[in-house]
């Protein structure tokens, strides 16, 4: 990976995090959105709140303009209200119907891969809040949050890769990228998959090992970096937007890509701010 300023990386980082927001938060103000949020309020005993998806995205919203002065006081309460929003899915792990009964236990997560990006979603936002705000325990227990989000998702995403379910779940969004569906010219769908789980579990090895290795550490953050970059041409590929109204939205499997736009800033980060500890 190219050498990262931490100022560079910590701006990058703003601006792929004000993305992600911005793009969702625009499905917030739809009928398909409330009746999401709907169904998860009802899947745990709470009453109907139509109001809530709304205000989810007035939130994301306010978030943004934050993120545009993060150096003000109320934008920094802003930025880690969100990261503490940012946790809830992560309950729903525990709350909701997101295992693959038919395949067991790890890594059958189901519609719970979405939900674990959440982890590195917390950890970047209250990074960013923290850095400003500078807070040093809390940035740095921010960091150690990213490294373990970035860690969930490709550990288990690519724990997931090794399963028939998870091989076909994925061929339509590997089949129209320009980056991936030359995998399907030489290998099955089901060992394309394999492919893709073992690059997926080497940047997992290359983050575990980068505490005493930089080499690894390297290997890890640009392997897991440049994957959370690929998958965003998924959006148009698939594609993964609708215009019904008559405007760009995303569909729920564009809302699930367009996260991994964190993800790629946490291993910016990661990479920019490690380095900058050991100058």
């Amino acid at each position: 990976m190219f050498e990262i300023k931490s100022t560079t990386g910590l701006t990058m980082a703003r601006v792929l995090l004000g993305g992600f927001l911005l793009a969702t938060a625009m499905n917030r103000f739809t009928a398909v959105d409330v009746s999401y949020f709907t169904k998860q309020l009802a899947a745990v005993g709470l009453p109907e709140l139509a109001w809530l998806s709304a205000v989810l995205g007035v939130i994301q919203l306010t978030v943004v303009v934050a993120l545009i002065f993060p150096w003000h006081k109320l934008s920094q309460y802003m930025l880690y209200l969100y990261s503490l929003l940012a946790m809830t899915p992560i309950l729903m792990l525990f709350t909701h119907p997101v295992w693959i009964e038919s395949l067991g236990g790890f890594p059958a997560i189901g519609a719970g891969q979405g939900l674990i990006k959440y982890l590195a979603i917390a950890g970047v936002t209250a990074y960013i809040a923290s850095y400003y705000a500078g807070d040093r325990n809390l940035n740095d227990l921010s960091l150690k949050l990213i490294w373990a989000g970035v860690i969930l998702v490709m550990l288990w995403i690519g724990g997931m890769k090794f399963t028939q379910i998870e091989a076909d779940g994925i061929e339509r969004l590997m089949a129209t990228s320009p980056f991936f569906s030359w995998i399907y010219d030489l290998f099955s769908v089901l060992h394309g998959s394999y492919f893709i789980g073992i690059i997926e579990l080497v940047a997992v090895l290359g983050l575990l090992l980068g505490g005493k290795y930089v080499w690894a550490r390297t290997l890890g953050l640009s392997v897991a970096g440049l994957t959370f970059l690929a998958t965003q041409s998924f959006i148009i590929s698939l594609p993964a937007y609708e215009l019904s109204h008559g405007f760009p939205l995303l569909t729920g499997s564009g809302q699930f890509i367009v996260k991994d736009l964190v993800l790629l800033a946490g291993c910016i980060l990661l990479y920019a701010m490690k380095n900058k500890a050991a100058k």
